[in-house]
């Protein structure tokens, strides 16, 4: 497997259930890639990219998967089989049977696929593609409805809303290439500031935080002194009066040895 940067395990636990949730609303996965890129300040293809990277490591781990409370039955890959003859003829049989009806191909596509989005993208292609490219078959299908007496339309006649795509030019004007260069600049602009903004936060961060750590040692330093001065107060204090008190036993010393020496020359005089 390709190595690539792994994201901690909640932001991992975070892109799943933000997938999870948007399943169930019945949202594709385009859709979703762009959500959580405007969510998580990524790009949409590198959301996509490491989803799908993600994904073959935790199909791989189900004890990973267990453990970060990821279903992986809700993220299975798809891989979508190619319609067969037959399945195409039922397609475009059965969306011509419901324009016949007043439907749009791409509402007909949709409740064919049960309100499901990505299928019915998938219908729509194909159906297109048929109508395009395979009209012996389209015609076909046409031929035999109106033979049941099913009224169907003529390919021009159709009820259509399929979102049609302008065709790639092949060579870029002065005027794109500009446009592109200016929208480049921006962008590496855009991003050489939020790089700045970060480091410059981060490099704030951490002098607040030096600076909160270094008023903490300094009133440590001054709740030690303040110890310090009381202690060498007590000392003080109690030197001063262990100097009393010596000052008073050498007062009695004296008179002590003063008597004594009136006792001893008593006795020689006498």
């Amino acid at each position: 497997m390709k190595k690539y940067s792994k994201w901690k395990d909640d932001k991992v636990k975070d892109l799943f259930e933000f997938i999870e949730l948007g399943k169930k609303k019945n949202e594709n996965l385009t859709q979703l890639f762009e959500g959580y890129a405007k969510k998580s300040g990524r790009m949409p293809n590198s959301v996509r990219n490491y989803y799908y990277m993600e994904l073959d490591n935790l199909l791989q781990n189900p004890k990973r998967a267990k453990r970060l409370n990821i279903n992986l039955e809700l993220h299975q890959k798809n891989y979508p089989k190619e319609f067969t003859k037959e399945e195409s003829k039922i397609l475009v049989m059965s969306v011509l049977k419901l324009t016949a009806q007043g439907m749009s191909v791409r509402k007909a596509c949709l409740v064919l696929a049960k309100e499901n989005v990505s299928q019915m993208v998938r219908y729509q292609n194909k159906f297109r593609t048929i109508m395009i490219k395979d009209k012996q078959l389209f015609d076909e299908c046409i031929s035999e409805l109106r033979t049941n007496g099913i009224d169907i339309a003529s390919k021009k006649e159709l009820p259509n809303n399929i979102i049609q795509f302008k065709e790639r030019k092949n060579i870029l004007s002065d005027s794109d290439i500009n446009s592109l260069f200016i929208g480049l600049v921006r962008l590496v602009k855009k991003q050489a500031g939020e790089e700045a903004d970060k480091t410059l936060k981060m490099q704030n961060e951490k002098a607040n935080n030096l600076l909160r750590k270094a008023l903490v040692e300094l009133t440590e330093k001054e709740n030690e002194i303040k110890d310090l001065r009381k202690n060498f107060k007590v000392m003080a204090d109690n030197n001063q009066k262990l100097t009393e008190e010596l000052k008073v036993i050498r007062g009695k010393n004296a008179e002590l040895l003063a008597k004594f020496g009136k006792a001893i020359n008593i006795k020689q005089d006498v």
